[in-house]
């Protein structure tokens, strides 16, 4: 089971692209954080991650940490296995903060747009100056205790240009090892900047390569899932998001959405699907469920249509207003995924790179000879 806490409305920062709505100071209360708490270990099920969102969660550090006290007491009276992640903007990240995230056993995300020329065009603080150089020590503090802590880079419009020299920057000057990009699908994007997003993830593969050539791997979550994908013939079912049925998302106030990116300005009652008070609303969710996947008629002939992610039940919702409905923002970066994934799994694969080889075929792989 996955469950997400949203532990406030507010935030520091004033992103662009934000799609947890208009920032408000509104919190969770430890009263509803315990409830909350309640309602995600009474599911039948013997592990759950727990995710403290927003918002920024760190604005809401003591009740963060409380959560976390009470969540390990729980586990270890349910017997469940327990895993906490924590996504931050990293602005309030400090040396002390870090060691307690390792000492209470938390898998942090950071969101950090690359370098400072990215960064500041779509994530500025509250005010509009830059939040970069506070970004970077949060990093900084995190990466001695979190080598594997995972960047997520958001390329829009606006951006899209910086963001090989971006992610080049994390990998090569930050020493970061897992980047994932998660676009901005919900804004308008020009022909040009859609030429430009090409052009950037294709030097992305050409970095990914030579970076494996050099004996460093690297995670790039759009060419992983997609050499995954090639490799085992399309998404599994267990690969899909688990959107509203073994993944929730609770609102400060105690609501409950089928997915954290669904809570925004938590007003959206189409998507609210029951209370931790009264339980799920079982007709709204299930009536929810049974709507999961992908419609669009287009979609039944496209030969990648077992590696495309056109099932993501919060992108579909908040590009066309329906769950079962993809756009064609999805469908280029999707293709182009794809592409740029298979022209990197293949040069790596005939060069015979160790370390590509031992990632994604085992240690144990041992080609035929040609």
């Amino acid at each position: 089971m996955d469950v997400t806490l949203s532990l406030t409305h507010d935030c520091n920062l004033a992103c662009s692209y934000c799609y947890a709505g208009d920032k408000h100071r509104k919190s969770m209360s430890w009263q509803t954080a315990q409830k909350a708490l309640e309602f995600a270990f009474s599911f039948d099920s013997p592990s759950l991650q727990l995710g403290f969102f927003g918002g920024e969660p760190l604005l809401q550090w003591e009740l963060l940490q409380q959560c976390s006290q009470e969540a390990d007491k729980l586990a270890q009276k349910s017997d469940v296995s327990l895993v906490k992640t924590v996504t931050t903007n990293a602005t309030l990240v400090t040396d002390e903060k870090a060691k307690w995230l390792v000492e209470n056993s938390f898998v942090p995300a950071l969101s950090i747009d690359g370098n400072e020329q990215m960064h500041d065009i779509t994530r500025p603080l509250k005010g509009g100056k830059s939040s970069f150089s506070m970004c970077m020590a949060g990093l900084e503090a995190l990466l001695p205790h979190y080598p594997e802590t995972e960047v997520i880079v958001v390329p829009s419009p606006e951006n899209v240009a910086h963001l090989f020299a971006g992610v080049r920057f994390l990998y090569l000057e930050k020493g970061v090892k897992r980047v994932s990009i998660n676009p901005n699908f919900y804004v308008e994007w020009s022909e040009k900047a859609l030429k430009t997003w090409r052009e950037e993830s294709d030097k992305l593969g050409d970095l990914f390569i030579e970076l494996y050539r050099q004996g460093r791997p690297v995670a790039l979550n759009f060419i992983d899932g997609k050499i995954i994908t090639h490799l085992k013939c399309g998404f599994d079912c267990g690969d899909k998001c688990n959107f509203g049925e073994k993944e929730i998302a609770i609102a400060p106030s105690g609501r409950i959405y089928p997915c954290e990116r669904l809570v925004a300005n938590d007003d959206n009652d189409e998507m609210c699907i029951g209370h931790i008070e009264s339980g799920f609303d079982e007709d709204k969710r299930q009536a929810i469920l049974r709507r999961r996947g992908c419609v669009n008629a287009e979609c039944l002939s496209c030969a990648i249509r077992g590696r495309c992610m056109n099932w993501c039940c919060c992108i579909n919702y908040t590009i066309t207003g329906a769950i079962d409905v993809t756009d064609g923002i999805v469908c280029f970066h999707e293709q182009m995924a794809v592409e740029v994934a298979d022209r990197v799994g293949t040069t790596l694969f005939e060069e015979r790179n160790p370390a590509f080889l031992a990632r994604y075929y085992g240690e144990d792989f041992s080609p035929l000879e040609k």
